[in-house]
């Protein structure tokens, strides 16, 4: 099967529903429930948009950031993301978000750009590398991650890098497998000088949308913030999304940074 299969063609019929809005796309057709218990992050998919909880969590951050509220439909948004159901539904409510997946051969842009086009949000799949976006300096107004910087080997020089295309007062938001338990984040794995992976324990590798499993590096704690804030952000927070009505009866980490 393709590896960018949309979430709302994978459950067509869902189990159960949980009732509810979804704060992205409108929709009161409620949430696929039969996956939640398993990992709720990644369930509760909308029968709207087939938007999972962490997108939505995300998207819901981005719409209530006061300086996206500013600019509104004219907001430039990067999301470290594209042939993905939240790609999709954004780029309804923010026409110039832009998007980019990492390490994406060519055929496969391919399989994805027309992925986009079928669902009415056509744009050329970009590959571009979190440490080294290739914007100019303050040119977005917003920067959305998902559960990228924990398979980054030096996520510092990632969040540099989201501090330094954001203008002052831009807002970051992203997703990272958060340990709740831990006061400080460990490195579990390192990049050698050859490319391979050193893991300094049992390796680990997470699930990929597009195929295969990805090397995690991190496993981040409270401090996570701190980081953020040394990247070169006046303020930065972590918040737990908690909105059953929207669809999130469970909670989602998140860091909110405003540069």
């Amino acid at each position: 099967s393709d590896a960018v299969r949309s979430a709302e063609e994978a459950v067509v019929v869902p189990a159960a529903v949980l009732e509810g809005h979804c704060g992205l796309c409108g929709s009161r057709r409620g949430f696929a429930a039969a996956d939640a218990d398993s990992d709720p992050r990644e369930g509760l998919r909308c029968l709207g948009c087939g938007c999972n909880a962490r997108q939505r969590a995300v998207a819901m951050a981005l719409l209530a950031a006061p300086g996206l509220r500013a600019t509104g439909a004219d907001s430039r948004i990067y999301l470290t993301e594209q042939a993905s159901t939240l790609f999709v539904a954004l780029r309804r409510r923010f026409p110039r978000l832009l998007g980019a997946e990492f390490g994406t051969s060519w055929a496969r842009r391919v399989r994805m750009s027309a992925w986009l086009l079928r669902r009415g949000a056509w744009t050329w799949i970009r590959n571009r590398d979190a440490t080294a976006l290739g914007f100019d300096g303050a040119s977005l107004d917003a920067v959305a991650s998902l559960d990228v910087l924990e398979h980054v080997p030096s996520h510092a020089t990632a969040l540099a890098e989201f501090a330094r295309v954001l203008r002052p007062g831009g807002v970051l938001v992203f997703t990272v497998p958060f340990y709740e338990d831990e006061a400080r984040s460990r490195t579990i794995a390192r990049l050698r000088d050859d490319g391979s992976v050193e893991f300094f324990g049992e390796p680990e590798y997470h699930g990929d949308p597009r195929g295969g499993g990805v090397a995690c590096f991190h496993h981040f704690g409270w401090d996570i913030a701190t980081d953020v804030r040394q990247a070169g952000f006046a303020d930065a927070e972590l918040v737990r999304a908690w909105m059953p009505a929207q669809g999130l009866p469970r909670g989602i980490w998140m860091v909110r940074a405003v540069r």
